[in-house]
């Protein structure tokens, strides 16, 4: 594709990754913390909502994105969602950060308005955006460079809202968010690489007119036809709950098992820094030995951070950097290999320009259901052994049910990711017949 080279079109692309980012990293990693600990909202409560949340958004996603690839008059059929979003994100988030009402019981009802908004939000925004960007590479070097572009600028983003405490700084917050939600919305429909369009070969050609439920039902499933999809779907899955399950408990190991306050808060920042720096190894990796290999490599490095983690105690501050380092690095390839990766699976399929979103709002929905599953799990856990930092005896590791739910069962889990990309035959498929093209 024209222009691909181009370090404007690019970020012009990219920056809108960075407000995705603030959404994401304050649900997932401030807001149980937040409402648990600050308002007062019973942890299995607060797991509970996320959970309900997540799923009524999850059930939506695949819908949202066939719809996203029906037949439109538009050149870009992505546009009308993306500015469907703009204004379910900004009033959301202003909820999820301000709650309405006083007490624990109407603290609930806030969060679970905020975020019914946000993720319908964010749903548009992200199939749209994502599948936008799977239509703009052709080569494995090409497809993971808008990807990472789109995640590593998406890291500024994250970095801002780790670098705030949400209770303190929830404004300061907020109208980051919103400025960087303008400016990346606005930057992203004008001056952006445009998609391809192939007028009247779209899969979901029937919604056209008025949709029939089977109809839609077996459009919505057909990717679930493609076996290479399905694999890549059940690794995306286990990798996910591996990486959702700590992002969910960092803030309760860095003060309880660490004994690190909030001013120690920039610890993340680290690894979200490294994540960012480490996709253009990647990406460089993905041209010489495929996609697939680089994203296994990535799962596998992480495999030591997670013994680290377990062996480290109070005041082991510069253990646990180490930590973020070694995770961070392996982030990058998380963030710039896997969609890449459908986006190439797409394009042998000979769906390139037809069934992005319907393909997004799968991944999406697997997506939303492990950030939905994490919380529920990490936080009812915690709940059912009456988790607090005084009743742990920290030097008994095993015993410890944070331990488990930060780093033991996150480590099962990624095992059986590396397992699983090992026998799908992936790997051999990606790294077949790549050409080892460069940025135009």
């Amino acid at each position: 594709m024209s222009g691909t080279g181009n370090t404007s079109k690019l970020l012009s692309y990219g920056l809108l990754g960075c407000a995705v980012g603030m959404v994401a990293v304050p649900i997932y990693i401030q807001v149980p913390y937040l409402y648990s600990r600050v308002y007062g909202v019973p942890a299995a409560w607060v797991g509970s909502i996320l959970l309900i949340s997540r799923l009524i958004d999850a059930i939506l996603d695949p819908i949202i994105g066939l719809w996203v690839d029906k037949p439109s008059s538009s050149s870009n059929r992505y546009k009308l969602p993306l500015l469907m979003a703009v204004p379910l994100l900004l009033g959301g988030m202003y909820v999820v950060f301000f709650p309405f009402g006083s007490g624990p019981t109407q603290h609930a009802l806030s969060l679970l308005a905020g975020l019914l908004i946000v993720h319908l939000g964010y749903s548009f925004s992200t199939i749209a955006y994502q599948a936008w960007g799977a239509e703009l590479g052709h080569t494995d070097k090409e497809r993971s460079t808008f990807v990472a572009v789109r995640e590593g600028v998406g890291i500024l983003g994250v970095v801002f809202a780790v670098s705030f405490a949400l209770d303190a700084h929830a404004e300061l917050l907020y109208w980051g968010f919103a400025v960087s939600l303008l400016a990346g919305m606005g930057l992203l429909l004008k001056y952006a690489p445009q998609p391809n369009v192939r007028a009247g070969h779209h899969h979901s050609a029937a919604l056209a007119g008025q949709v029939q439920l089977p109809s839609s039902w077996k459009a919505i499933t057909k990717p679930l036809q493609n076996s290479p999809f399905r694999k890549l779907l059940g690794v995306f899955l286990f990798n996910g709950l591996a990486a959702s399950l700590p992002a969910t408990l960092v803030p309760f190991y860095l003060r309880d098992r660490l004994g690190l306050d909030e001013s120690f808060q920039w610890v993340l920042g680290i690894y979200f820094l490294t994540g960012a720096g480490s996709t253009v190894f990647w990406v460089w990796l993905a041209s010489r030995i495929g996609l697939a290999k680089s994203w296994l490599m990535g799962m596998i490095i992480v495999i030591p951070a997670f013994v680290i983690v377990v062996l480290l105690g109070k005041g082991d501050l510069y253990g646990y950097i180490v930590v973020c380092l070694l995770t961070g690095f392996a982030l990058g390839a998380d963030l710039s290999l896997p969609a890449a990766l459908l986006a190439k699976i797409i394009e042998d399929n000979g769906e390139r320009g037809m069934a992005e979103g319907t393909y997004f709002g799968l991944w999406n929905w697997v997506n939303k259901l492990c950030l939905a599953l994490a919380p529920t799990v990490a936080l009812g856990v915690l709940q059912w052994f009456n988790y607090s930092p005084a009743s742990i005896d920290h030097n008994t590791v095993f015993q410890n049910p944070l331990i488990w739910m930060y780093a033991l069962l996150p480590c099962a889990l990624k095992v059986i990711a590396i397992l699983m990309m090992s026998a799908s035959g992936l790997i051999k498929q990606s790294a077949s017949g790549q050409p080892k093209g460069e940025l135009a």
